[in-house]
């Protein structure tokens, strides 16, 4: 871990729209999504996109794959919160609300924990319309990187790669009428990650 949080580090990360960047800071209830193959790229974009005195955490699924993860954003400051299909998941959301209400900002993978890759899933604006949050698209890819034989395509970037950082901020979405906005949602994704040759794009 410690050679892991020293390559995050050596990351640059550039890209970001300073008023996307400025709305995404300013907004008063936010949830940042993106991909599973890029969440191991938000060890470094946590410091750019999360505001002082406002605490990132992931929601993550209880798997060994999510244990395995979570284990590792200890060490990087973040914390996480679990969530799941049936019981278990009602509790992890109600626990991803409360945080989000208290200011913190909330992490997922829109295509996670089971894929397909790139292939985005309607639960996270369930959950921004429950507590009325915005809603920040976020990608990042790094065209120096290895990428993992995996379903979701994980890139590792090299050592003292550029990350090209994109944000778009959606107003809160209106409980009960998700499919417009994620059809929204997953262009703007397909769109960004072509532009950015990432991996985690949609094949």
């Amino acid at each position: 871990m410690p050679a892991v949080r020293a390559l995050a580090w050596t990351w640059r990360v550039q890209g970001a729209d300073p008023v996307e960047l400025q709305r995404t800071l300013a907004a008063p209830r936010v949830i940042l999504v993106t991909f599973h193959g890029m969440l191991l790229q938000t060890l470094r974009m946590r410091h750019v996109v999360v505001a002082p005195g406002r605490r990132p955490f992931v929601m993550l699924s209880p798997s060994l794959d999510g244990r395995l993860l979570a284990a590792a954003l200890r060490h990087f400051d973040t914390d996480h919160v679990y969530g799941t299909i049936g019981s278990h998941g009602i509790a992890g959301a109600r626990e991803f609300i409360r945080r989000v209400q208290g200011g913190d900002v909330g992490i997922i993978a829109a295509d996670g924990p089971r894929g397909p890759g790139g292939i985005a899933k309607d639960g996270f604006l369930r959950l921004a319309a429950a507590v009325q949050a915005h809603v920040s698209l976020v990608t990042m890819s790094a065209r120096r990187g290895i990428t993992f034989n995996s379903w979701d395509r994980a890139r590792l970037p090299l050592p003292f790669a550029t990350l090209q950082l994109s944000l778009r901020l959606l107003p809160p979405p209106v409980e009960g009428d998700y499919d417009a906005a994620l059809a929204a949602a997953q262009g703007a994704f397909a769109a960004v990650g072509n532009d950015a040759a990432s991996p985690s794009r949609p094949s």
